[in-house]
């Protein structure tokens, strides 16, 4: 090893063994990757590849070797022999495509170690030939130790060599391989020179050299500029190869997702003809790709669309743009068009600047062009109707209280477009003040998500000042990615006909429509404020019910239309003389009613009633006729005389009936004796309420005597109450409170239906009398209640009477004549009960052809008087002239019943002839009657 050493530090020139490294480097790493080649290449073209390894590393072993002989210096001439240098050039050159080829085959251990051995192997022959082919006049000594010691140097390192460059993915694996290479050629050479001594033969003369030390490094300069010549042919080819791989891979994508898209992808020339179309041609156009290949874009465009899209064309290929996206009509295979998006770019190739045609990427658009051209026929439709129509638009941006106002927003206030600050503190200016904080309230909670949508009426100030009523609605349209609203839209809606429509209609629902006073809706909730008034002051208050005298005779004689101008002229009087404050109302007719707030004392309120009583007895001018009324008023102070609104307005209406009963044309106070009545009038009404509901109510039969004949002609049905606890009520005093209460039209068509259904069983022509209130008359449904009780009961309508008093024709006369000649007309017979106690009897008698005229009682009770029996006289001649009958009622002594006869009463009813009876005695009754008339 030191002989190795030796050899190379004192017989070697320095410059050899870096030299000698580079070559040797330089040739495996050209070797190693024209070795690549041959692996990656097929056929007879890997052998090439192999060859030029083989060469490249046997050259460099070869070069390795005589530039370190050019560089010995054993003191001697050296020559060289032309043949023997020839020689091992090809023995590395074989050793090496040998190696090369082995490895090729499969980079097993096996391979790898053999490979190995013969590249070591290879080296050392190409070694022991080049030191033959020496011409030096000396004798060869070997050191076959060392010699031996060089060859498994090269034969193991060229195996790990080789084992590096079966590892082709190990980063920088040629170079590390090549380094192995370099160090076993080095390894070998140098470890060879030093086995090898040179003995000086005195005896030969100094060899002559057959190839010159010159020609010997022209040749090492050729071999290496022809390694280096297959280095760069195998980086070209190397990138070649790289190139190639990745233009195959785009190739192949773009072919992937050429050939896989729905769009029709299209390579042109610069003169526009189509030199690729994808399959999607046929999806999109009907067409083939290759019907398309070799055309041009304008031969299927649509004529309107020819000059847009030609200039496009045009531009582009000119250079003048790098791209466009333009959208136009194509027509398909079928002769049908579609709308087709054309996004077109120049192409060029890499690394030169200059166009070698354009792709176009053509997309299907004619669903969205449908849905284009009918958002904007929508938009249109809509900008229409909004310019049409009388609403404004605004839309606002929430972070920065922008607002933009429509034309129409602005003019709905008197302002011109674009007057208004286009911010949300304009809007909030233009507020009613009272109106600001629920706007703002009603926004703030739509904008928070608590209400679908904002919707507020509110007050807006116009240009001239005034204030005007309209209705805002807006919605939330855009969020952001967190929920945050973003920007709301909305309307104004002008809404001030609206609002004075409502303003009028309430007025009209808390305002009496003739006078113009408030009427009991509005009279009742401000009672019922100044209760609560009380409750947290602690004064009084005082309740008139106000009745006029004398209206309904001014009303009748003068007809409705001057009664209605009085009842106005009454409420002016009223409203002049109350004090401020205080409350006059219509409550119905001729009724009216007065609040008087804050009074010190209960007698403050008479002070007024009087006042009330002089303005009224004063005559009033109605169109040049002087009319004279007065007013009676019941008053009632609060809170003594009620505990709520209704209880002190129902007292002061008891205080009035006890005026009008008193004496008209004054007042009295609300009296407790006056509750006690009070109390049990509701303590009886609820009792009544409860007997309808449990049928307690019984119909009494009080036979009617025809006088001629002495003879029944039927009976009065008349209700009778037999309270569990009471008894027997009164009909005087039950009857009055049915028919306030409105119970009276129940009962009365209970007993109707009862009297038919009794009736009915009884003999003969036998009528039935039943009285009809005024109240059921302005209920609608009496006559289906009559028809009802006839057809249920079968009883002739003939034999069905129905008596009525004069009050059921106080209110609407022609309604109330119209419906009892429908009655008549039916057969049923018309009764007039009470004749004479009224004051326009013979006006009805006018109006209505009675069947039967009944005489009350007052009349026959005193009968035996001469001025009395006079007028029983007269109704009897009246009755006969109108041809109805007459009934006299309450005979009760035979003197009676002489009169009545004597005077010429044709039925008379009584005590005296008969109480009333029960359903079964009065059944009893009229058969025994028929037996005896028959006898």
């Amino acid at each position: 090893m030191l002989r190795a050493f030796h050899c190379i530090a004192k017989e070697h020139d320095q410059w050899v063994m870096p030299l000698a490294a580079i070559v040797c480097w330089v040739s495996s790493h050209t070797s190693i990757r024209l070795a690549r080649q041959s692996y990656r290449s097929q056929g007879f073209e890997k052998w090439g590849w192999l060859s030029a390894a083989g060469f490249s590393a046997g050259a460099g072993v070869w070069s390795t070797h005589f530039i370190g002989l050019l560089g010995y210096d054993p003191g001697l001439a050296i020559g060289y022999d032309l043949n023997l240098t020839l020689f091992s050039l090809l023995v590395a050159i074989l050793g090496s495509v040998v190696a090369l080829a082995i490895f090729r085959h499969g980079p097993s251990p096996l391979a790898t170690a053999s490979a190995g051995v013969i590249l070591g192997g290879g080296i050392v022959a190409m070694h022991l030939a080049g030191m033959a082919s020496l011409r030096v006049s000396a004798t060869f000594t070997w050191n076959w130790a060392l010699l031996a010691a060089s060859l498994v140097v090269g034969w193991s390192i060229a195996a790990a060599a080789f084992l590096v460059f079966a590892r082709d993915t190990f980063r920088y694996a040629n170079a590390v391989a090549a380094t192995l290479l370099t160090v076993a050629i080095a390894g070998v050479h140098f470890g060879a020179m030093g086995a090898v001594e040179l003995v000086p033969n005195m005896t030969e003369p100094d060899a002559a050299s057959s190839l010159p030390r010159f020609a010997l490094a022209a040749s090492i300069a050729a071999v290496m500029l022809t390694i280096l010549g297959f280095a760069a042919l195998a980086l070209f080819v190397d990138r070649m190869r790289r190139a190639n791989h990745a233009l195959r891979e785009s190739e192949a994508a773009y072919r992937l997702l050429a050939e896989n898209t729905t769009d029709i992808i299209i390579w042109s020339d610069l003169d526009t003809i189509r030199r690729y179309v994808s399959p999607a041609a046929t999806a999109v156009l009907g067409y083939r790709p290759e019907d398309i290949i070799g055309t041009r874009p304008l031969d299927f465009t649509h004529p309107d669309d020819v000059s847009d899209y030609g200039q496009v064309l045009s531009d582009l290929v000119e250079g003048r743009i790098e791209g466009a996206i333009t959208t136009q009509r194509h027509r398909r295979q079928d002769g049908s068009w579609v709308w087709i998006e054309a996004c077109l770019r120049i192409t060029r190739l890499p690394g030169n600047s200059d166009p070698v045609g354009y792709v176009s990427s053509l997309r299907d658009v004619t669903d969205r062009k449908a849905a284009e051209t009918a958002l904007r026929m929508s938009e249109e439709r809509l900008a229409f109707a909004l310019d049409s129509g009388s609403d404004g638009l605004w839309d606002r941006d929430i972070p920065t209280d922008d607002v933009w106002f429509s034309d129409r927003w602005q003019t709905m206030l008197g302002y011109e477009p674009g007057e208004i600050e286009g911010h949300v503190r304009a809007w909030e200016q233009l507020t009613h003040p009272d109106d600001a904080a629920t706007a703002r309230r009603l926004l703030s909670d739509h904008i928070d998500g608590r209400t679908p949508v904002f919707e507020c009426e509110l007050r807006m100030r116009t240009k001239a000042g005034a204030y005007g009523w309209v209705l805002s609605r807006g919605k939330v349209v855009t969020r952001d990615a967190e929920g945050l609203p973003l920007r709301i839209v909305g309307t104004h809606i002008d809404i001030g006909r609206r609002k004075h429509a409502e303003q009028q209609l309430e007025h009209l629902a808390l305002h009496d429509a003739l006078t113009g006073l408030p009427n009991r809706v509005l009279f009742r909730d401000r009672l019922g404020r100044e209760m609560d008034n009380v409750e947290r002051r602690g004064h009084i208050f005082a309740v008139l019910a106000c009745n006029l005298d004398r209206f309904k005779a001014v009303n009748d004689s003068l007809g409705h239309q001057a009664g209605d101008s009085l009842l106005r002229k009454v409420a002016e009087r009223l409203t002049a003389t109350i004090h401020e404050g205080d409350t006059v109302a219509r409550l119905g007719g001729d009724e009216f009613a007065i609040v008087l707030r804050g009074l010190d004392q209960p007698q403050n309120a008479s002070a007024t009633a009087q006042e009330v009583i002089e303005a009224l007895k004063l005559p009033f001018d109605l169109d040049g006729r002087s009319v004279s009324v007065g007013v009676s008023i019941g008053i009632a102070v609060g809170p003594q005389d009620g505990s709520d609104p209704d209880q002190l307005l129902k007292n002061a209406d008891i205080a009035l009936g006890r005026t009008k009963a008193a004496g008209r044309g004054t007042f009295r106070f609300c009296e407790p004796a006056m509750d006690a009545a009070i109390a049990a009038r509701n303590v009886l009404e609820l009792d009544m309420r409860e007997a309808v509901r449990l049928g307690e109510f019984e119909l009494h039969y009080q036979p009617i005597i025809d006088l001629a004949t002495d003879t029944t002609s039927g009976f009065e049905a008349l209700i009778r109450w037999n309270h569990p606890l009471r008894g027997i009520v009164s009909p005087a005093d039950f009857i009055p409170l049915a028919e306030e209460t409105g119970l009276v039209v129940p009962l009365g068509t209970w007993a109707l239906r009862e009297a038919c259904r009794e009736a009915a069983a009884w003999p003969g022509d036998l009528r039935v009398a039943v009285n009809v209130s005024a109240v059921q008359f302005t209920e609608p449904g009496l006559e289906h209640c009559v028809v009802s009780a006839l057809a249920a009961s079968g009883l002739p309508p003939n034999r069905l009477e129905l008596e009525i008093t004069e009050s059921v024709l106080i209110g609407d006369v022609d309604s109330v004549t119209a419906c009892l000649h429908r009655l008549r007309a039916l057969g049923i017979r018309i009764a007039l009960d009470d004749f004479g106690t009224g004051y326009s009897s013979l006006s009805y008698l006018r109006r209505f052809p009675f069947d039967k005229i009944k005489i009350d009682r007052s009349f026959i009770r005193e009968i035996a008087d001469a001025d009395t029996a006079a007028i029983v006289r007269a109704i009897v001649g009246l009755g006969e002239r109108l041809g109805a009958s007459i009934t006299a009622e309450g005979i009760e002594d035979e003197a009676q019943l002489t009169g009545v006869r004597r005077e010429g009463c044709t039925e008379a009813q009584g005590y005296l002839l008969s109480k009333p009876l029960l359903a079964a005695e009065a059944s009893r009754f009229a058969f025994a009657a028929k037996d005896l008339a028959a006898a």
